[in-house]
């Protein structure tokens, strides 16, 4: 390639010209869906319906770092490198795209079925925290494990689930359709029983929900059940202000 060749890259658009009418909110709908959002699932309904996770980045995850070895491998400046990380921005831009497209069809399909719609306040930035390091007190300098590797797993999948993006779009489309979403606090919603309001304790493995009062379902449509049912009473709370 001559050297006063310059590489560029080109992204072809198709832009329409229309006239756009206010969004007309839809009919009044008493349906309610409380959603549990997790990593297993990507979400779970009160209803008992479980939503597959995608996984995208995780899918496209060897590709990515194949294209990043090539990347590194390629020689600062050159034209070559500079192909490869375009190739290497293409990959990454085809796993954003497919996750708001998951996210844009999914709270649409919530938003049309739903008069409310509940989920729990997440704060995300806190659950992807990196654990502090533990001094170890018997060797000077050294650390006790505290089991950064497991959690930076979990953080890579929480962070491909997406959830704030996800949450946000069906709040946006919720008001301008003239529905409702409801963020409840996340505090004991998966150790709440859902049928006698008994707390029985789990760890983060047990995926089945079982209790004395006779309750047996799956952990997360409990969950999604609790949920339902704070956002419901948060939603009646609003409408007596």
């Amino acid at each position: 390639m001559p050297k006063n060749k310059t590489f560029k890259y080109r992204l072809w658009y198709v832009t329409f010209s229309c006239v756009v009418s206010e969004d007309a909110p839809l009919p009044p709908s008493k349906a309610a869906v409380g959603l549990d959002l997790g990593v297993l699932y990507f979400a779970t309904l009160s209803t008992g319906e479980h939503i597959e996770n995608p996984r995208h980045y995780r899918k496209g995850l060897k590709h990515i770092q194949a294209l990043s070895q090539i990347k590194d491998r390629r020689k600062k400046g050159s034209h070559r490198r500079k192909r490869a990380a375009i190739a290497l921005a293409r990959a990454h831009r085809k796993v954003r795209n497919q996750r708001v497209n998951h996210h844009h069809q999914l709270s649409r399909r919530l938003v049309n079925g739903y008069g409310l719609i509940a989920m729990e306040d997440l704060s995300i930035l806190n659950m992807t925290a990196t654990p502090e390091p533990k001094p170890d007190p018997e060797h000077e300098g050294q650390y006790l494990p505290n089991g950064a590797v497991a959690k930076a797993g979990l953080n890579q999948s929480i962070l491909d689930a997406g959830w704030g993006q996800f949450q946000q779009m069906c709040i946006v489309k919720a008001e301008r359709a003239g529905r409702r979403v409801v963020l409840v606090d996340p505090r004991m919603t998966s150790q709440l029983c859902s049928q006698c309001g008994a707390v029985v304790h789990k760890t983060l493995d047990p995926r089945w929900h079982s209790c004395e009062c006779g309750a047996e379902l799956d952990r997360d449509h409990n969950s999604a059940i609790t949920i339902l049912s704070r956002g419901q009473e948060v939603a009646h709370k609003g409408t007596l202000l």
